[in-house]
């Protein structure tokens, strides 16, 4: 986890990577940002850019369409001029086979075998007669002979459009009988159909614009002219009967029905012409449909090509289109990266070995240099480095020596200051061991026993003093008294004094602590008082006596001094007892005004004290 915190911490790096990272993150973030504000511009631009590409697509579209109908139409004129050229001498071939005593089945038999039957329906006006298609000869001008009459029938095909018949009459000579023959313009032209289709199928696999844009919807339709007396009704019928007298969708369109959604004619008729998408919804999606009039300028009837796109697929494709960018905009960095790498190298490599140094010399490597040199800042801010740390070694060089010298100087007064120091304590001993001595030899001369017992407790509280400055003078740091010790010979001490049977069990738990003299005679004093006023009071009449003393460290603040005794306790309230009794007083002034602690007395099967002081530095 460490690991991890420190490669994504910054300031870890050095400086010269952070500067590299930081031109790197600045690049990045210019890049990044520029396309952030430009995105929406683009993705605007594209879309623009992509609605006018599928427009000019269209318009040319219609143009190829256009040319498309020219080359129907003058193949249509071709054929159909052909055809007739056919029939006219068939006819006349027929003519010549025909005399005047022909009989009517000759000349039936003679019609049904010529190439008139393949293309026409005829009529004799000796009644013989053949329907090939449709009977328009109710329509016939007689009086015209050798000449094709071209009549519009009523009948509309799915283009909305009337039907163009044609006649044409011929009077066979021999026999005086008019000959009539019909023909409808797709018999006229049966080659036509080959040829219409192949253009047909051309232009079919070119309509799709974008085949990637899989909701393209693209219809060739016609409209009813008779759906033009109501622009404000919806075009779009779902209903194929009621369809058929608003539209007619040409097998060229990719779909079964227009995509129109909710527009109406009016609506579209107004758009055709503006040569831009308009935007409305199918199926709750937003969709743009182009509208391109087909119409020839002299046609009565539409015909119109509606190209609908879902607007959000468009986006989505231009949106992506901005992705392209990204292995550009990578590559732009990476060589913005090596620039400024190869600027940047000698900087960087100089700024290194500075960083290096210092971290050397910081674990204590003084010796070190960077030989960092030249004209520029950084080979200057080398050069004063190396200097610094000439004058910084050569001063610790004279530091060292004097440091070396004084050391000298304090380790010798230190060593006097202890001899004398030793010398202060052992005379202090034996001037106090002196003072017992004489207070010995003077209760021996002295009869009252309560004089007596005030010169014993005066011995004893000497010598709880003396036993401290032996400890001290034995020590070998004048300045640490080992309490466990000076303890163990105290309680040895008392205990001979008052129980030379040894019938007092004594258990003791102390902690190896050492004290200065501050600290330590307090509690020697304090630890003398309670001892002796076990030995004194607290066991008599008792079969089993026991002395409990617990001495430990809380805190390094505190010295906590437990002693218990199985006796019989304090005959009196603590309070008033400690003001009455030199010994209790003595403790509790020593405790509250040197040790700044307190004292805690309780009964638990006799007499607990629970003494807690500071430790004096």
């Amino acid at each position: 986890m460490k690991k991890l915190t420190k490669l994504f911490n910054f300031n870890s790096y050095s400086f010269s990577t952070r500067v590299i990272c930081s031109l790197i993150l600045f690049i990045v973030f210019f890049i990044f940002i520029k396309i952030a504000l430009t995105s929406t511009k683009i993705e605007n631009n594209s879309l623009n850019n992509e609605i006018d590409y599928i427009t000019k697509t269209l318009l040319l579209t219609k143009e190829q369409i256009k040319i498309i109908g020219k080359s129907l139409g003058m193949q249509t004129e071709l054929e159909m001029d052909l055809t007739k050229k056919i029939i006219e001498d068939e006819i006349k071939n027929i003519d010549l086979k025909i005399d005047k005593y022909s009989s009517k089945d000759y000349i039936t038999d003679i019609l049904q075998k010529s190439a008139i039957s393949n293309y026409c329906s005829y009529k004799t006006s000796n009644d013989i007669k053949y329907i090939k298609d449709d009977d328009n000869f109710d329509k016939n001008n007689l009086e015209i002979l050798k000449d094709w009459q071209i009549v519009k029938v009523e009948e509309k095909n799915k283009t909305f459009s009337k039907k163009n018949y044609f006649l044409y009459n011929y009077l066979l000579k021999e026999q005086k009988v008019l000959l009539e023959v019909g023909c409808s313009k797709s018999f006229l032209n049966l080659n036509h159909m080959g040829f219409e289709m192949s253009l047909k199928e051309h232009l079919k696999a070119n309509l799709l614009i974008d085949p990637t844009l899989s909701s393209t919807k693209m219809a060739i339709v016609w409209i009813n002219p008779k759906a033009l007396d109501n622009l404000n009704s919806i075009l779009f019928e779902e209903n194929e009967e009621i369809r058929k007298n608003k539209y007619t969708i040409s097998m060229l369109s990719n779909v079964e029905n227009i995509p129109t959604g909710n527009l109406t004619l009016g609506e579209i008729l107004n758009q055709k012409d503006t040569h831009k998408p308009i935007s409305h919804k199918i199926d709750k999606e937003e969709v743009l449909t182009w509208i391109i009039d087909l119409s020839t300028n002299n046609s009565s009837r539409k015909l119109l090509l509606l190209y609908s796109v879902d607007k959000k697929q468009l986006e989505e494709k231009n949106h992506s289109q901005i992705f392209f960018l990204l292995p550009e905009t990578l590559l732009a960095i990476s060589i913005s990266i090596v620039l400024i790498l190869f600027f940047f190298r000698r900087i960087i490599n100089n700024i290194n070995t500075l960083t290096k140094t210092a971290i050397k010399v910081n674990k204590g490597e003084k010796n070190i240099r960077s030989n960092v040199k030249g004209d520029d800042d950084i080979g200057i801010l080398g050069e004063s480095f190396d200097s610094m740390l000439d004058i910084f070694e050569n001063n610790i060089k004279i530091l060292d020596e004097k440091v070396e010298e004084k050391t000298k100087e304090i380790t010798k007064s230190l060593e006097e200051k202890e001899i004398l120091l030793k010398e202060i304590h052992h005379r202090v001993k034996n001037n106090l061991a002196l003072t017992i001595s004489l207070i010995e030899l003077q209760e021996e001369e002295i009869e009252d026993e309560k004089t007596k017992k005030v010169l014993v407790d005066i011995q004893e509280r000497i010598y709880t003093m003396e036993l401290l400055h032996r400890k001290l003078y034995e020590s070998t740091n004048l300045n640490k008294i080992p309490f466990k010790s000076y303890t163990l010979d105290l309680i040895k001490t008392i205990s001979k004094t008052y129980d030379k049977d040894e019938k007092v069990k004594i258990e003791t738990s102390i902690e190896n602590i050492d004290l200065n003299i501050e600290t330590a005679m307090p509690y020697g004093i304090i630890l003398n008082e309670l001892i002796t006023n076990c030995f004194k009071y607290a066991f008599k009449n008792q079969d089993e006596p026991k002395l409990e003393i617990t001495i430990s460290k809380k805190n390094n603040e505190e010295i906590s001094l437990i002693l218990k005794d199985n006796g019989k306790g304090l005959s009196k309230d603590f309070s008033k007892l400690s003001n009455e009794t030199l010994g209790l007083r003595l403790i509790n002034m020593i405790v509250n005004f040197q040790l700044m602690g307190k004292v805690i007395y309780e009964f638990d099967n006799g007499a607990k004290f629970t003494i807690l002081g500071k430790i004096k530095e």
